[in-house]
């Protein structure tokens, strides 16, 4: 029972891909790349030459108040530490509790199984 429950889910899971994927492959594409008349290497330079007449939304916002919100030419980097900086700190605090609890639980696990076989030695 448990392996069929086990080749159910992995079906579910592979179809609800599948699905995604051709579902994405039919969706307009956001940036195709054909309108962009700067070179990155000048947007790097010179991030107020970036044209965001064609933004919306909150991606109008981000691209037009970025820079002189946050002097960051990346807006990835912008967002993800200086607009959600408490969230990303939360995150990383989840992560390194996780890894040390993981550790401590292993570490307790290979301590135990080296008592019980040095008692058995003793033991014999």
């Amino acid at each position: 029972m448990k392996k069929f429950l086990t080749y159910v889910s992995l079906a579910v899971i592979l179809f609800a891909t599948l699905t995604a994927a051709v579902k994405m492959s039919t969706m307009p594409r956001t940036y195709d790349g054909q309108n962009a008349t700067v070179p990155v290497v000048v947007l790097q330079q010179s991030p107020e030459s970036y044209d965001v007449r064609t933004a919306d939304g909150a991606a109008a916002v981000i691209v037009q108040e970025n820079l002189a919100e946050t002097h960051a030419v990346n807006d990835v980097t912008s967002i993800v530490f200086d607009f959600r900086g408490y969230d990303t700190m939360g995150e990383a605090f989840i992560l390194i509790t996780a890894v040390a609890g993981s550790a401590v639980i292993l570490f307790t696990k290979s301590v135990k199984k080296e008592e019980t076989a040095e008692g058995k030695e003793d033991a014999q």
